[in-house]
């Protein structure tokens, strides 16, 4: 038996610029070919997805033109039209100006939009908007006999029918995206809609500017405009001078209740406002007060002392 002698061979280097010959040879042509698969998948879909979301953009369009276009042009207009009017009364002071045209109690069988402001806020879109929602409800409108939309709200609802939401849809760049706007523009048509398409038959907007910190202490200047041909109607200043008259019924036997404070600054002070804004226009003469009311408690104590009796107990004295 003849052992086999492995002949040895002397080690050279590798040429340069070639794969050394000890490691091992990588399957250039299934890598090649799977990263082309993969580059040629990855491009389909996003060619897919590309397609998907023009489509579905084109259509969502197409329905927020046809169905919502019309409404949408009314209520941008009327918006528009209420931050001309309130810039516009911001940069001065109003003179007394009465539309011969102007009956007030016509006025209130119609419908109408509201907005009270600060002066200081009427200066520009993004302060008419923030101080508007800023503002609580008040009375003046309707001692007026008006039953006009209150603004803000108006505002609130409608924010979907702007020009800005049109553009969500339009910058959407995924499937995703558009189904959200899609999902959000089919909710609030269901709840915002039917109020905004009965408030956009307005046919008159009120404005109400606050010269001072409220409008108990400060003087406010008042404006209504026709809506229909951007006319002004009326304009003019008036001082808040109401007072509450408190009245209570007594009947023997009975506890006898609270009583309201003799000064009021809320509806007392705005239908205060209203009786001379009505005056100035020429609907009626002002009621007011020439000093203040006399305790409820001392008229009651005094009408006791009157008929011989003692007053009840905790009426017997002003407060």
């Amino acid at each position: 038996m003849t052992d086999e002698i492995t002949q040895l061979r002397p080690a050279r280097p590798d040429p340069e610029g070639k794969r050394p010959s000890y490691m091992p040879r990588l399957p250039w042509k299934w890598i090649g070919g799977l990263g082309l698969f993969f580059t040629l998948s990855i491009g389909t879909c996003q060619i897919r997805e590309r397609q998907e979301v023009a489509a579905m953009k084109a259509s969502m369009l197409k329905a927020q033109q046809t169905q919502l276009g019309p409404l949408a042009t009314r209520y941008n207009k009327l918006v528009g039209q209420v931050y001309r009017f309130t810039m516009a009364a911001g940069q001065r002071r109003p003179e007394r100006y009465v539309d011969p045209r102007l009956k007030l109690d016509v006025l209130g069988s119609g419908k109408g939009v509201y907005l009270r402001l600060k002066t200081r806020d009427a200066v520009d879109e993004q302060h008419i908007q923030n101080g508007g929602l800023d503002m609580q409800r008040d009375a003046i409108a309707a001692c007026l006999g008006l039953k006009p939309v209150w603004f803000p709200e108006l505002y609130a609802h409608g924010t979907f029918l702007e020009p800005r939401f049109t553009d969500q849809a339009k910058n959407a760049d995924s499937v995703m995206k558009l189904r959200v706007v899609a999902e959000e523009l089919r909710q609030r048509s269901q709840r915002d809609l039917p109020f905004v398409a009965e408030a956009l038959n307005a046919q008159w907007f009120m404005l109400v500017l606050e010269r001072g910190d409220n409008r108990r202490d400060a003087p406010v200047d008042a404006y209504i405009w026709d809506l229909r041909d951007d006319a002004l109607l009326f304009s003019g200043s008036a001082q808040a001078d109401g007072v509450l008259v408190s009245a209570r019924i007594a009947v023997a036997g009975t506890t006898p209740g609270q009583y309201a404070a003799g000064k009021q600054s809320g509806a007392a002070q705005d239908c205060s406002i209203g009786a001379k804004l009505r005056a100035l226009a020429g609907a009626d003469a002002p009621i007011s007060f020439e000093s203040e009311p006399p305790s409820p408690r001392a008229a009651l104590a005094a009408a006791a002392a009157d008929a011989g009796t003692a007053a009840p107990v905790g009426d017997a004295a002003a407060p």
